[in-house]
């Protein structure tokens, strides 16, 4: 455990049934990285476990369904101007598909979990929410006096990647642990390297190389 002034937290992003195999929005091979995340959460190096979870009410902006003609992985331009991907419908709540994997460790008792996405109007990406949709992600880091957060999970070229780039933002030291994390589509991936490589955001590789600055 971290004896010094800040705390560390592990940030394990949306690691549930709708994103793994066999998902409505499955992530290729997403089980693979949940051995390594099991592993993580035990290095005594982590202070706090954070998980968080897409949960959207059925009536959803991001769902394609709710836009009658639209199909899913298209875009939209809403009435703000703003672009909106479109899904299918996914991390409805109360729905199986918003269940963690089964095979993810998660302590109901220990473990601090995190809602994002459960406005209708409004897609988070980031587990910090988005701006009229706060997850209170970060006033909880504060409380609990964490410097330094590692954001893993599911997936990179969006949930991961975009809560690592808000780290920085609200002053937290932010490592984004590329080996327990799997990507959507290439082009998508290559357009989050692209921010994480312009952003305060430190990219590791491997777990032997994470443990060098913990």
């Amino acid at each position: 455990m971290n004896t010094g002034q800040g705390k560390t937290a592990l940030i394990i992003v949306d690691v549930q049934k709708d994103f793994c195999e066999g998902g409505s929005l499955q992530v290729n091979n997403a089980s693979e990285i949940i051995p390594i995340i099991n592993n993580l959460r035990k290095n005594p190096k982590f202070d706090h476990l954070v998980y968080t979870k897409d949960y959207h009410p059925q009536d959803h902006i991001s769902f394609a369904s709710n836009h009658p003609g639209k199909e899913p992985f298209t875009n939209l331009e809403l009435e703000n101007g703003k672009i909106q991907e479109l899904w299918p419908d996914h991390c409805v709540i109360d729905k199986k598909g918003q269940e963690f994997h089964k095979d993810l460790d998660f302590d109901i008792n220990k473990d601090i979990l995190i809602h994002k996405g459960t406005n209708k109007n409004i897609d988070s990406y980031s587990g910090f929410g988005a701006q009229g949709d706060d997850s209170g992600l970060c006033q909880k880091l504060k409380d609990l006096q964490v410097k330094k957060i590692v954001v893993v999970g599911l997936a990179y070229d969006f949930c991961v990647g975009c809560t690592a780039l808000d780290g920085p933002k609200y002053g937290f030291d932010t490592y984004l642990l590329r080996s327990a994390t799997k990507s959507v589509a290439e082009n998508f991936e290559k357009i989050m390297d692209e921010k994480i490589k312009n952003s305060e955001v430190k990219l590791v590789q491997s777990v032997k190389e994470l443990e060098k600055v913990l």
